[in-house]
């Protein structure tokens, strides 16, 4: 058994994690004889109750501002009613007249209310139904994962406050002695603990994030870090110069990637949904509101749940440090893409599903992946190049799988294994009632089938670019902005080398070479 320690931060990270946690209930049998094929132990800590009765909860620590926690708080679930009577007996020394004031409890979604009422039927709230992520969370959590932040003022703006983010959180730690009690105390729960796998929202967390990883590999310098960084919709090259707060939130992306480029293993950027293009890759598959956080979290959480499936699932022998090595073997490139389909076509047809195979961490880029062309020269040729790719679908039949394996194979050897493919098959992708209905027709029920791809591409160079660029039209045109944020002209100037450095580490699109290729093969 290898554990994982799992960080959220962020609003869209938690309404990503509540789906993410809700997939994992979901794998849980309870009929005997039933097998499940993830280990759970790898994602969940046992423990016992002040009662003495058995828990199971997830192995993670949750953080965001006190109001998107909702009901959920360290004085109720599993442990908490022992609590709540603890306080409320402890130290209770005065005998005259006490004059209470008790501000009304939040209300229980109505999602929660048929649970409780134990509806057989309870369906998938409503987008207007939910208030924040806990609405239609399914698991109960450990006292010590819910890490509360003070709420800010309405009329305070700290999205892309890089320092205020680092200085929350020394404060957040010394306040809470968060890395000494609640995260060491998951750790040394653990018996052959893989590492950490992160997502953030950098917008709002990037700063945060960013002090404790820095605590994190002060402690523990060799333990895997696979990071899924949530950037903000400020997409550098698009920005309007007169727009100070959306180049401050570009300003503090480039402050996280360069961040994550040396604190992880391997991390995976994904673009804001505001910023995704639809098109064939969601018509008319699935229909949902880019502006809606409970709909797009959904769709990737269920890309990040089934490309890190490998490392739960029984049978393989992935963990955090090979999956990194998998996707980072070819050299010092530490960051991937995710792509995904969802759902797959019945039946499934590589021609026509790779065609929508979507690609989550590049802006607007909705098109076949290198490897995913039936043309040599094309392959040869074009830009970018492919290194590495890791492959996870979900619910193939036996017939699929062989035309799935036919495909890769084909795709191999027009690439002339130049990158290096990897393929995992697993189970469909269970569907909890909590998960929203975008589907259209035919709608899935109780599961669906997917196809989700990390991959290492030569493409990742153009995030990079971008960066590097707003950087140095920061140095010369921004200083305002800069200087609101607390940086130096040197520290921006070392941030600019820095992303160029990356952007270096990454072999060139175009591949040369020698040999004659003769006509195109088909």
């Amino acid at each position: 058994m290898k554990e994982i320690i799992y960080i959220q931060a962020g609003s869209l990270a938690n309404h990503i994690g509540t789906h993410f946690w809700n997939t994992q209930e979901g794998y849980f049998t309870y009929e005997e004889g039933d097998d499940p094929f993830v280990t759970h132990d790898v994602s969940f800590r046992e423990g016992v109750t002040r009662k003495g009765e058995p828990t199971f909860c997830p192995r993670v620590l949750i953080f965001d501002r006190k109001a998107n926690f909702g009901t959920l708080s360290s004085a109720s679930g599993l442990y908490g009613d022992d609590d709540v009577l603890e306080a409320e007996q402890a130290g209770v020394t005065w005998t005259g007249d006490v004059l209470e004031y008790r501000q009304a409890p939040i209300p229980k979604s109505k999602y929660h209310v048929r649970l409780e009422e134990g509806a057989p039927d309870t369906a998938a709230p409503p987008a207007s139904d939910i208030r924040c992520w806990s609405d239609y969370s399914r698991v109960d959590f450990h006292p010590r994962s819910l890490q509360k932040l003070p709420d800010h003022a309405d009329w305070e703006s700290l999205e892309g406050d890089w320092n205020a983010g680092r200085e929350e959180f020394a404060h957040h730690d010394l306040e809470t002695s968060l890395m000494e009690d609640n995260l060491r105390q998951f750790v040394e729960e653990c018996d052959a603990l893989q590492g950490i796998q992160l997502m953030h929202d950098t917008a709002s967390f990037g700063g945060f994030t960013n002090g404790f990883l820095t605590a994190f590999r002060d402690e523990f310098f060799k333990l895997p870090c696979l990071a899924f960084p949530l950037l903000s919709s400020s997409i550098p090259g698009s920005v309007d110069q007169d727009n100070v707060l959306g180049i401050r939130k570009a300003l503090n992306d480039a402050l996280c990637l360069r961040g994550l480029n040396e604190l992880c293993n391997l991390s995976v950027p994904l673009q804001a949904p505001s910023t995704w293009s639809l098109g064939e890759w969601t018509k008319p598959f699935v229909n949902f509101d880019r502006s809606n956080i409970y709909q797009t979290s959904a769709l990737l959480s269920s890309h990040i749940e089934t490309a890190t499936l490998p490392l739960r699932l029984k049978g393989t022998h992935y963990d955090i440090s090979s999956l990194c090595e998998a996707l980072n073997g070819s050299g010092p490139t530490p960051f991937s893409h995710l792509s995904g389909v969802l759902p797959l076509s019945e039946p499934f047809s590589p021609e026509s599903d790779m065609r929508r195979l979507y690609d989550l961490s590049v802006v607007g880029v909705a098109s076949v992946a290198p490897a995913y062309s039936f043309s040599v020269s094309s392959v040869i040729n074009q830009k970018p190049m492919l290194l590495s790719r890791l492959d996870v679908t979900r619910g193939l039949t036996k017939s699929e799988l062989q035309t799935y394996d036919n495909w890769t194979s084909l795709q191999e050897i027009l690439a002339l294994r130049l990158s290096i493919l990897h393929s995992i098959h697993a189970p469909a992708y269970p569907l909890p009632n909590s998960f929203p209905k975008f589907f259209e027709t035919p709608t899935p029920t109780h599961s669906t089938r997917l196809l989700s791809s990390l991959s290492t591409t030569s493409q990742s160079t153009r995030i990079f670019v971008q960066y590097a660029t707003l950087v140095e039209d920061a140095i010369k045109r921004h200083t305002d902005v800069t200087s609101q944020m607390g940086l130096e002209a040197d520290e921006l100037k070392e941030l600019r080398d820095d992303l160029w450095a990356i952007c270096d580490a990454f072999p060139e699109g175009e591949i040369e070479q020698d040999v004659d290729l003769g006509e195109d093969e088909e």
